[in-house]
């Protein structure tokens, strides 16, 4: 298939504010690669501060990068408002991404307003099968969003970002603040608006089982650097990462108690980026690092069907 978007060494920092980073820069990604394919789902995994959610930003213009590219259908970004229509987000919490004073069919019709040059019957009948489209009824347009479920909303939130019928829709942790229940039924959606629609996902969480359900790819980051990547079935059957093992570990009946990779010293992702220091940036967290983990930084290499950045991903597998 081919790539659709892609992103090239995307780097990105900003100014510390407390006395852990000491109000200096902290570089919260790395020189970031990924490419997602047509109409493929491609699941971004790691821990809470790994770097994942400003990724996201990056990737739909909300923020610029420091440096590197971001490529679609081949071609760097032009505008704003032109991948604003073809790359659309999905947050986290929707009854904070919903404006409470609108009415459902008015948080539709924004996008309509603003990017496209439909007419009022155009934007209604769009509106309306958008919804259908979601699982929501024509009636439910003119309800506010606090009159509605957590699963609702996000369907509502799913909606909007449909609307412009972007190339690629990015979810943030969409489905994190729900339950389990409500979440089996929202990705349930996303896997057939895939298959119904062919757009392509880029699906963003910190729950590894989650990765097993939705996505096709993989990418695994830790502290603002690519630790792995490859097609899921790969890398969580036998991850070649050190640290891949531990997020498969932290999921109850995931991973092989016989291969634990013992913590060594715990410092989260979020420290690990404010830190100054050569080597690999998993080392502190990681049994297996020696002097050459201290010295160097991986590189990335290819891997039975992966690429892992790690000196010692061969002894994994």
């Amino acid at each position: 298939m081919p790539v659709l978007l892609e992103a090239k060494n995307i780097s990105k920092s900003y100014q510390g504010k407390n006395r852990l980073f000491g109000g200096s820069l902290v570089k919260v990604l790395h020189d970031v690669s990924l490419q997602l394919q047509a109409g493929e789902i491609l699941a971004i995994v790691g821990e809470s501060g790994s770097g994942k959610s400003t990724l996201a930003r990056q990737l739909v213009m909300l923020e610029q990068p420091d440096s590197g590219e971001i490529l679609l259908d081949g071609k760097p970004f032009q505008s704003v408002t032109a991948i604003h229509r073809q790359v659309r987000m999905i947050f986290q919490n929707p009854a904070a991404s919903l404006d409470p004073r609108k009415r459902v069919y008015q948080l539709l019709e924004q996008p309509l307003l603003n990017l496209t040059g439909l007419s009022g019957s155009e934007r209604e009948e769009l509106i309306y099968r958008t919804l259908d489209q979601v699982g929501l009824n024509n009636d439910q347009a003119s309800y506010y969003p606090h009159m509605f479920s957590g699963g609702q909303r996000q369907r509502i939130a799913i909606a909007r970002a449909l609307i412009l019928n972007p190339q690629v829709i990015v979810s943030d942790e969409a489905v994190s603040a729900l339950d389990v229940s409500v979440q089996a039924q929202i990705l349930n959606l996303v896997m057939d608006l895939r298959d119904q629609i062919g757009m392509s996902w880029l699906f963003i969480t910190h729950d590894i089982s989650v990765v097993n359900v939705i996505a096709e790819r993989v990418l695994v980051l830790y502290a603002g650097r690519v630790m792995e990547s490859g097609p899921v079935k790969e890398v969580l059957e036998n991850p070649a990462h050190p640290y891949t093992q531990r997020l498969l570990q932290s999921v109850p009946g995931a991973g092989d108690s016989d291969r634990l990779v013992a913590v060594v010293q715990m410092i989260p992702a979020a420290e690990a980026q404010a830190m100054e220091y050569t080597g690999c940036a998993y080392r502190h967290r990681c049994l297996l690092a020696d002097q050459q983990c201290v010295k160097s930084e991986p590189p990335m290499i290819s891997l039975a069907g992966r690429s892992v950045a790690c000196f010692r991903a061969k002894s994994m597998l």
